[in-house]
């Protein structure tokens, strides 16, 4: 880890790279994580070291970084080394931040066994045999927790010597058996209409990026159901501005295919005008894919959370 320190100062200008990598080697590298600062005062170069820690934390872990444990993290970290560089005109100052590793696990790794409990009681709530709508709702509970569990062993990783993750063999079940309850949930796409290809792109994403698996309109084993009819005005003989102006538009209906019931039914509309009046159909059938994604997303997201 003391490279990333080196790193660091290497971006400075009038850095004595010598002198910073003699003091960090004293540290072993195996059990200390260590970063360097620079001040016109001792004050200002510890201030800066332990800031320079903290970015790089945040820099190298963002999705911990936002939940919270960077701060318990500096809270055992320390300036141990502060001195001046004699060789450089007027008063210069290096400092060194050092965070036992040891520390930093004893931080993440109770967080780390708290997530993988949640998830272990998570887990046991799933249908036996298997149920997509009831085993989605604790699926829903479960993916938050992964989210966490994940970010903090990127942090774990990061601040880990080896790079190595806290216990994979663990995890990675949760994991695998969160996609596969998502993707269990088959969503059908019919799309009918004018530029239908369009809007069956933006609908497929948002499904996938749900993790819910998508078929065809036609299959037998579906749970719910996407229908839309895309419709488009465009104003052959009217311009503005010198501009051929096109309105798409598209009404959409979500089906519960196990009850045969329909949960919500919406409009989407958006008009856009280039000077070409095919760019305009696919510019104005462009947004209202966007918007009708979002909705889709949002709207079958509550329903399966509240059915």
């Amino acid at each position: 880890m003391l490279g990333a320190a080196a790193l660091w100062l290497c971006a400075c200008a009038g850095i004595n790279k010598n002198t910073v990598n003699y003091q960090a080697n004293e540290y072993d590298s195996a059990k200390y994580y260590v970063v360097a600062g620079e001040g016109t005062s001792k004050e200002s170069a510890s201030d800066n070291a332990l800031e320079n820690m903290r970015r790089e934390m945040v820099q190298n872990a963002p999705a911990a970084a936002n939940q919270g444990v960077v701060t318990d993290l500096m809270a055992n970290a320390s300036v141990e080394k502060v001195w001046r560089d004699k060789d450089f005109s007027g008063k210069h100052y290096y400092a060194l931040a050092v965070l036992s590793r040891s520390k930093a696990r004893k931080v993440l790794t109770p967080l780390l066994d708290q997530e993988d409990e949640k998830l272990k009681g998570l887990s046991a709530q799933f249908s036996a045999p298997a149920n997509p709508l009831a085993d989605l709702k604790v699926a829903f509970q479960m993916q938050p927790v992964v989210t966490r569990r994940a970010a903090l062993d990127e942090m774990y990783q990061f601040l880990d010597a080896s790079r190595q993750s806290y216990q994979p063999e663990v995890f990675a079940p949760y994991k695998n058996m969160l996609q596969e309850k998502l993707a269990a949930v088959l969503v059908a796409v019919d799309v009918q209409g004018v530029e239908s290809e369009v809007m069956v792109t933006y609908v497929v994403d948002a499904l996938n990026r749900m993790g819910l698996g998508v078929v065809e309109a036609s299959a037998p084993d579906k749970v719910l159901a996407v229908q839309i009819q895309t419709d488009v005005d465009e104003y052959d003989s009217q311009k503005v501005q010198g501009l051929v102006w096109c309105s798409s538009g598209a009404a959409i209906s979500l089906v519960d295919a196990t009850r045969g019931v329909t949960f919500a039914r919406f409009n989407v509309h958006e008009r856009a005008g280039t000077s070409r009046a095919a760019d305009s159909l696919r510019k104005s059938m462009q947004s209202v894919g966007e918007q009708a994604a979002k909705q889709i997303s949002s709207r079958l997201e509550t329903y399966l959370k509240t059915k």
